[in-house]
């Protein structure tokens, strides 16, 4: 069910224009099958986690499915730091962002 929600959500999001993603705690769940369903329709995804590892594992294995737009971030969405640095990753690398989920 999750998965056909996702996918309706998704499909009003993306076009055909280069659109940019966030999604925190993509390392696994919903988070995962968001950052999954978004590449798959071209958008690139900044997949982000607090664990490092395991937010690297988790592009690596969608890197191995064919979907090699998402790229890890490390971010602890309670650390100011960490956000800013994010911010500031988006803004040199993008210069955009079209799409956050938190």
């Amino acid at each position: 069910m999750y998965e056909l929600l996702i996918s309706i959500h998704i499909s009003i999001l993306c076009g055909s224009v280069f659109r940019v993603a966030v999604v925190t705690g993509g390392n696994k769940g919903i988070g995962l099958e968001v950052c999954r369903q978004l590449a798959s329709r071209g958008v690139m995804v900044i997949l982000t986690a607090r664990d490092e590892k395991k937010g690297s594992e988790a592009v690596d294995m969608l890197h191995g499915s064919g979907l090699p737009d998402v790229q890890f971030h490390r971010l602890d969405v309670s650390d100011s730091t960490d956000a800013a640095r994010l911010a500031e990753f988006i803004q040199e690398k993008f210069g955009k962002l079209d799409v956050s989920l938190f």
